[in-house]
């Protein structure tokens, strides 16, 4: 039997299977699978058997529906398919006989450029606070060259204190 595995959230390890014609997912309560989050429409999508398949069809919900990480208004579901509802996932899973379609990859061919490789000037930063200021550094070498000295002193006029009070 198909049905749709719980990815995150509330929902996360928990199975609901597909076993009717129409199974609707949203907030609101006359679902046949409620999610309780504030990214799910009230009726959000629904997944329909359609002869050998299933469809997901999403149902102008605000957050949109995403399948396998690209929003869809519909599309054929297949074994593993990732369904994202608003911010909620969810795993399609199916025998192979129940979804006849199945996935197929291109050859992947790879290419190695020669050289060395270097990022590109754009990456300078990633950062969201900007880059950090070189110029800075001398002053942090010197604070810290201070506050090394005011400790080497503290510890000499301890050592002093205890050698003559003995």
């Amino acid at each position: 039997m198909a049905s749709l595995v719980g990815m995150s959230g509330d929902v996360k390890g928990k199975i609901f299977p597909i076993d009717r014609e129409v199974i609707t997912l949203g907030r609101s309560k006359d679902n046949t699978i409620v999610i309780d989050n504030p990214t799910v429409s009230g009726h959000h999508c629904s997944v329909t058997r359609e002869a050998d398949y299933f469809v997901l069809r999403d149902h102008e919900s605000t957050n949109g529906t995403r399948l396998n990480a690209k929003e869809v208004t519909e599309g054929h579901l297949r074994p593993k398919d990732l369904v994202q509802v608003g911010s909620v996932e969810f795993m399609f899973d199916a025998e192979k006989s129940e979804a006849v379609e199945t996935h197929s990859y291109a050859e992947t061919h790879v290419e190695v450029a020669p050289g060395p490789v270097a990022a590109p000037e754009s990456f300078n930063s990633i950062s969201p606070f900007g880059a950090r200021r070189r110029e800075s550094k001398g002053l942090w070498f010197l604070l810290i060259a201070i506050v090394g000295v005011a400790a080497l002193v503290g510890v000499i006029v301890v050592f002093v204190k205890l050698v003559t009070t003995q």
